[in-house]
C-alpha cells in the first residue's frame, strides 16, 4: 500500500487521517508541524500564561 502524500491534504483532511490512523507517527508529527503554522498561534509554557492570554482574548471579545 503506498503512502498518501501528506503535503497535498489540508490541514483539516490531515486531522481526519490522523484520526482515522492513530498508529502512522509520520501521519501524526506532519499534523504537527502543521499546527506550527496556523496564523495566530500563540505558544504558551505554563498554566498561567495559557490563563493569561485566554483572558486577554475574552477580554478582546467583549
Amino acid at each position: 500500500m503506498s503512502q498518501p502524500n501528506f503535503d497535498n491534504m489540508t490541514r483539516h483532511e490531515l486531522l481526519a487521517y490522523v484520526r482515522s490512523h492513530p498508529d502512522d507517527a509520520e501521519a501524526f508529527h506532519k499534523y504537527m508541524d502543521l499546527l506550527q503554522t496556523v496564523p495566530g498561534r500563540v505558544a504558551v509554557t505554563t498554566p498561567e500564561e495559557l490563563e493569561a492570554e485566554m483572558r486577554k482574548r475574552i477580554n478582546q471579545q467583549a
